[in-house]
């Protein structure tokens, strides 16, 4: 009988650490540094602000450039304008990984509320592969 609590317990234990330790790997990061990230963040926020697109894609990939042709760019410059004002300050992002991707969260103050920027770049990469902002007045624009 004590064979078997003991059994029981190493593999309770086993699991208890396998467990433990899968879910505390560090995220990967892009192939820049955090502070490069947060460069090309503040780029495309100040981009905006100023209405220039040119400089908005500047540190974007081949497929997210061809996704922002300058007719998406005003329509979301519009948008964020409306709903959210000009952006005013970036805080230290949050990274996590998901599908081969670094993804960023830069929490975000603008004239009218907070929003939340994500970013991605795949894990190693230097060029954005993706952008979305989050907020109360974005969302309800999108209804």
């Amino acid at each position: 009988m004590k064979k078997i609590q003991k059994a029981f317990a190493l593999i309770f234990l086993a699991w208890t650490l396998i467990i433990a330790t899968s879910g505390c790997t560090k995220p990967q990061p892009a192939g820049l540094k955090d502070m490069q990230v947060g460069a090309a963040v503040e780029n495309i926020l100040q981009a905006i602000n100023a209405n220039d697109s040119q400089k908005f894609t500047q540190d974007f990939s081949d497929a997210m450039k061809s996704a922002f042709p300058e007719t998406e760019f005003t329509k979301l410059r519009d948008t964020i304008q409306k709903t959210s004002g000009n952006y005013l300050s970036m805080s230290s992002p949050t990274l996590l990984n998901q599908n081969g991707y670094a993804i960023y969260r830069f929490p975000c103050k603008f004239e009218k509320e907070d929003v939340i920027v994500t970013v991605t770049f795949t894990i190693g990469g230097d060029k954005v592969e993706g952008l979305f902002f989050d907020s109360t007045n974005l969302r309800s624009a999108s209804k």
